[in-house]
């Protein structure tokens, strides 16, 4: 979630922030206005998306995948956000986003001529929603129109009125979903989220799942678990509710059997995560050591970085010191950031794949992890905690091995037992590559989204 915005600015600068401000809902009213010119061709449904403040973000390849997917199925697509992150944290199978994205310029002084604009046209339909989130929030009227997202939704409604969208999707709950909410509300637009994991975390003063629960026409649960959780956050099945878990393009990823293991060659660990207490890392470093302690040469490679100045940099901080604790600093290797070519790389050379994630118990825990279908398009033998939606994409002694959540010594003994089974490596790895094609392909997740898009166009026309 990104910090809110308060900084003030010269006149000057805030004239050009006004004019910045019209120039963005101008281009993307000529856009829509081009896109519906006669002789165009058969009209193509318009579809706004939106994620975080940021974007790309590295770690959220599942979002990037979703909707490029779109794109590619013919949907005339416009990604939304505040900030531009780096070319490089797109993922390459969603290299389309970057010509389709439009940043939004979300600043009090816009947001508040926003608010204004529809304080004259929509008093009625303002004051309806004002009513609807105060109860589902618990904020007052004061204190709802004080929260800058809520100022902010504004903006992004403008612009929406600008591009005409038939459709809107966002993803999380956070404030993106929160402007989606407004702009749907508002211009009368159908709208779907794609619902991970922060449902169930009180974190944020606007999340209000059950009213985005009750107001999308699309409910997108990337597990069957989640859609369990939608459900009785609702307090009844949602019709709504679509599972549909990430898509991965596994035609991207070259799958490489693994020989049978030698004890004189060096066993390459990898996980691919966030640097997060939900990956459960710790009991990859004990792991690690416990194998060592047992003779193997083994080095570990963890890909992915800590949200910068946060507790997952403490988090980081804490493992290096327990690698060098338990004297491993030698056998670890924090990679940081690799863009998804470097992913694929590592996941070429490594021997097992471990995936140690835990649920906390705040309820933080994975979904279904794309870096787990990505290992199994690999065909790199999986080992794997019994964590989140995990299940529900491989099988024990079938496309993985499971063990218990917080148990380093389980996961060793797990690594240890498919390095020294004859063929089980091989057989896991096969097993889940073929399972990544038959059921976790972009060509075979996708259509079923698409499919309850258009018919929730055609239903609000």
């Amino acid at each position: 979630m990104k910090r809110l915005l308060t900084s003030r600015l010269r006149p000057v600068a805030l004239v050009a922030l006004h004019a910045a401000h019209a120039a963005q809902r101008w281009r993307l009213r000529a856009e829509s206005l081009w896109s519906d010119r006669p002789g165009a061709g058969a009209p193509r449904l318009r579809v706004a998306a939106t994620a975080c403040w940021q974007f790309p973000i590295y770690s959220q390849t599942f979002v990037q995948q979703e909707a490029a997917a779109l794109a590619a199925a013919g949907f005339e697509l416009r990604f939304c956000y505040a900030e531009l992150g780096e070319h490089a944290d797109l993922s390459v199978s969603a290299a389309i986003l970057w010509g389709l994205k439009r940043r939004l310029i979300l600043h009090v002084s816009t947001a508040a001529t926003d608010l204004a604009y529809y304080q004259r046209r929509m008093p009625d339909k303002l004051a309806a929603l004002v009513a609807l989130l105060c109860e589902a929030s618990g904020l007052s009227r004061d204190q709802l129109y004080c929260h800058e997202h809520f100022l902010y939704a504004f903006s992004f409604t403008r612009a929406m009125q600008a591009w005409r969208p038939h459709y809107l999707h966002s993803y999380f709950f956070y404030e993106q979903s929160l402007f989606a909410l407004v702009a749907a509300h508002m211009l009368a637009i159908p709208r779907g989220v794609s619902c991970y994991a922060d449902h169930l975390l009180d974190d944020y003063a606007l999340k209000v799942v059950p009213l985005h629960l009750r107001s999308c026409a699309v409910v997108v649960a990337t597990s069957s678990r989640i859609g369990a959780e939608l459900n009785a956050l609702h307090g009844a099945p949602l019709p709504a509710v679509l599972v549909k878990p990430n898509a991965i393009d596994t035609a991207s990823f070259t799958p490489r059997l693994r020989p049978q293991h030698r004890a004189e060659d060096l066993v390459r660990l990898l996980c691919v995560s966030r640097i997060d207490p939900k990956k459960g890392l710790e009991y990859l470093i004990e792991a690690t050591a416990l194998l060592r302690s047992c003779g193997y040469r083994v080095h570990t490679t963890i890909v992915g970085a800590p949200t910068p100045d946060s507790a997952e940099s403490r988090y980081e901080s804490d493992l290096r010191a327990q690698a060098a604790r338990l004297g491993v600093s030698d056998a670890i290797d924090f990679a940081g950031k690799c863009n998804s070519a470097a992913v694929r790389v590592h996941l070429a050379a490594a021997d097992v794949f471990v995936a140690p994630y835990v649920e906390l118990a705040n309820g933080d825990k994975d979904g279904i992890p794309t870096a787990v279908l990505e290992a199994m398009a690999s065909a790199c033998p999986i080992v794997a905690t019994d964590a989140g939606s995990i299940g529900e994409i491989v099988t024990h002694d079938r496309e993985a091995w499971i063990v218990p959540q917080r148990d380093g010594a389980a996961l060793a003994a797990a690594i240890d037992h498919l390095l020294t089974s004859a063929g089980l490596g091989a057989r896991l790895g096969a097993a889940a590559q073929a399972r990544a094609v038959a059921q976790f392909d972009v060509g075979v997740c996708e259509h079923a989204f698409h499919q309850r898009i258009r018919a929730a166009v055609k239903a609000a026309i």
